[in-house]
């Protein structure tokens, strides 16, 4: 393989190898298998961390342009150099060079007009977190944890390690506005798997109602609120290949097997991405979505949430 490699770097293998099938048959391969790896890239950046899909990108844009398509253009190149071949080839390989210089050209048009989607891509990957103010601390005597700020990239994984080992954890209190979405669903798994309960005494928007309603029992405390809209792509060089559309729909799906009720669900992302749903406690109990409302002092100081010391909803 390698052998193989340096003589079509070098131009030794013919003009027919070199062009139909280590240029143009590997282009219609890598055309072919897009389609896929863009699906599944946009499927990892909503489920996972967004960071490694968009290095994963990184590393395949480099790999491909990088190396293969100059592997290419110059070993087609220079296997149609006019003394390689006999008078009667020297037009092909005329042809095959103008070829090249159209394919070139082409190339380097569609990534100046890409050049959006590259700068987004490298900001998700090497950038800072936006959404990356948050802490995760333990209260309550060390049966709760409280996760305070924004939903990171490293939300998720600093819930499992704060989880590690220490099977007296009951519960999470989230306060939070939001952030990533790929962050609300990656903690809302750790909450499932870990049976947790769900608290939240400031309020938890966006995002963060995705963790929360994975809860095994949701409580709000007395003032406060879950806030709803709809999602929309932070980058906009990305929206192309992202369809909120369905992911909300995906995430319905996860309130529904939660026991929301239908009526409240047909309301979730109503609001646009720039506005938020507040609805009162009552509707919130009514739907499925919280199974009561307490006062933060009677979770911190040890009685656990029932009927019997809770309070009624504020409307």
């Amino acid at each position: 393989m390698v052998q193989y490699i340096v003589r079509h770097w070098r131009g030794e293998l013919g003009l027919a190898v070199a062009f139909w099938i280590n240029f143009v048959g590997l282009n219609l391969l890598l055309l072919s298998a897009r389609p896929l790896v863009e699906q599944l890239l946009g499927a990892m950046a909503l489920d996972g961390d967004p960071r490694l899909v968009s290095r994963l990108a990184v590393l395949h844009v480099a790999f491909v342009y990088g190396l293969v398509y100059p592997w290419q253009v110059v070993g087609v190149w220079r296997a149609a150099a006019p003394h390689r071949a006999g008078l009667r080839r020297r037009a092909w390989g005329r042809v095959a060079r103008v070829i090249l210089v159209v394919s070139v050209t082409a190339t380097v048009v569609t990534m100046a007009l890409a050049a959006p989607i590259y700068r987004d891509i490298l900001t998700i990957a090497f950038g800072p977190d936006r959404y990356g103010s948050f802490t995760v601390t333990r209260v309550g005597d060390g049966e709760l944890i409280h996760f305070e700020g924004y939903l990171g990239y490293d939300a998720a994984r600093q819930l499992r390690r704060a989880l590690r080992n220490e099977p007296e954890v009951q519960g999470i209190i989230l306060d939070s506005r939001g952030g990533w979405i790929s962050a609300g669903r990656s903690v809302g798994q750790v909450i499932e798997r870990h049976g947790l309960n769900t608290y939240s005494f400031d309020g938890c928007h966006s995002a963060c109602v995705t963790a929360f309603v994975s809860g095994d029992k949701r409580y709000l405390a007395d003032e406060a609120r879950l806030g709803f809209h709809q999602y929309a792509v932070p980058f906009g060089g990305l929206r192309a290949f992202s369809d909120m559309g369905l992911e909300q729909q995906r995430d319905l799906q996860h309130f529904r097997r939660q026991g929301v009720q239908p009526a409240f669900l047909a309301r979730l992302f109503q609001a646009g991405h720039d506005e938020i749903w507040y609805p009162t406690q009552r509707e919130l109990r009514e739907a499925g979505v919280i199974h009561d409302v307490l006062r933060s002092e009677e979770l911190l100081f040890g009685r656990a949430p029932s009927s019997g010391n809770a309070h009624e909803p504020s409307v």
